[in-house]
């Protein structure tokens, strides 16, 4: 049976994001992007997996990469397709459901989406997704990224704000699942505490965690090499067992 990569991307990005790091190393398997950049049918995480494995080929295992939102699609998909997935990296997310405080800031998130353009919204939300360093002398790469995105629908961005919002609690199946999941977190990400993953995977050796130092919620562009090889060595880790 075939193994193929399917890349999941985050929110306020679309498929375009994995443009600018899959074609810097040789992948051991081919891959599949998908983008749901554009989706409003889908109303929790079990739709948009639901949606995605209906278009995957048939008979073949898939590694999922989920960044960020991609990760949380990628938990509703191993969950739902368990014969299916081979493995999950959790790419700067999490398996927490969102606390009341996160609710609301996603409420008011889909608030403005409601009543402004979404270039206004990405102009401090991509800023943010770097490390506070990086995100200083990588000026022209967050302008390029506000750009490129600022023409995705209002809409799509605020199906998967209620998604998010209402998403499950992942830790319980972390602990059952024998899927193995690498999680790979940046040390100065400003949306995920790197403390709260460490406790959640504590006596859990079926899963892996990379701290990339220095990093903040995007270490596909600020650590792209330490990326790739965190996640070949984990496929290689797997492969042995």
């Amino acid at each position: 049976m075939p193994t193929k990569f399917v890349f999941l991307h985050g929110f306020g990005e679309d498929h375009r994001v994995w443009s600018d790091f899959l074609p810097l190393f040789s992948w051991p398997f081919e891959y599949i992007i998908v983008d749901y950049s554009t989706w409003t049918d889908c109303m929790d995480m079990k739709d948009y997996s639901t949606k995605i494995m209906s278009n995957l080929p048939l008979e073949t295992k898939f590694i999922l990469v989920g960044h960020s939102m991609g990760g949380y699609v990628a938990l509703a998909m191993a969950e739902l397709f368990p014969s299916e997935i081979h493995q999950v990296v959790m790419l700067h997310s999490s398996p927490f459901a969102d606390t009341e405080e996160k609710k609301i800031g996603r409420q008011r998130t889909i608030d403005f989406l409601k009543k402004h353009p979404v270039k206004d919204f990405l102009g401090p939300f991509v800023p943010n997704l770097f490390a506070p360093k990086f995100a200083e002398t990588h000026v022209e790469l967050r302008n390029n990224l506000i750009a490129r995105y600022q023409d995705m629908p209002s809409s799509g961005l605020i199906a998967s704000s209620l998604a998010m919002k209402n998403r499950p609690d992942y830790q319980l199946f972390l602990d059952k699942t024998k899927i193995p999941f690498l999680f790979i977190q940046g040390s100065d990400d400003a949306l995920i505490s790197t403390d709260l993953i460490k406790e959640v995977l504590q006596d859990k050796a079926q899963h892996k965690l990379v701290i990339l130092q220095g990093v903040g919620h995007q270490g596909q562009y600020e650590a792209p090499e330490a990326c790739f090889e965190a996640i070949n060595a984990f496929i290689k880790l797997c492969q042995k067992k």
